[in-house]
């Protein structure tokens, strides 16, 4: 028995649309409220290795940094995050992750995520600047 299908660009473009309304009508996955991308800094630089894991983009708020890693890192080893201070000295630092993003609840100059003990693994986040906003 032979079948016979019609596709309507306009129908199938229109069910997309739906599908993407109701997907962020009750998409719960922000990373926090009130962030306005007029007010975030976004003058980091990454550099380093580059593993998997390397971040996709790091910003602040004036109060956070806010690292985004590849959706990947859920199912892989999330390296620790240290902040390097002015005389060099790494710091392992408080931070909590929420779905691909470690947030810091404090501003850097420098910080590393390294994985790894004896050939470590080593991605670098310098800020460059004050500005960058918007």
């Amino acid at each position: 028995m032979a079948a016979l299908s019609w596709a309507y660009p306009q129908d199938e473009l229109d069910g997309l649309r739906a599908r993407n309304r109701n997907a962020l009508a009750r998409d719960e996955r922000t990373i926090a409220k009130g962030l306005a991308i007029g007010d975030l800094n976004f003058s980091y630089r990454i550099e380093g290795d580059k593993p998997d894991w390397r971040p996709v983009r790091v910003f602040d708020d004036g109060r956070q940094v806010y690292i985004q890693m590849p959706a990947a890192i859920a199912t892989t080893d999330a390296p620790p995050l240290f902040v390097v201070g002015r005389k060099g000295g790494a710091e392992l630092v408080n931070y909590r992750v929420k779905d691909n993003y470690y947030i810091v609840d404090r501003l850097f100059s420098r910080a590393e995520l390294r994985h790894g003990e004896k050939n470590q693994t080593v991605v670098r986040i310098v800020k460059t600047g004050e500005g960058g906003r918007g």
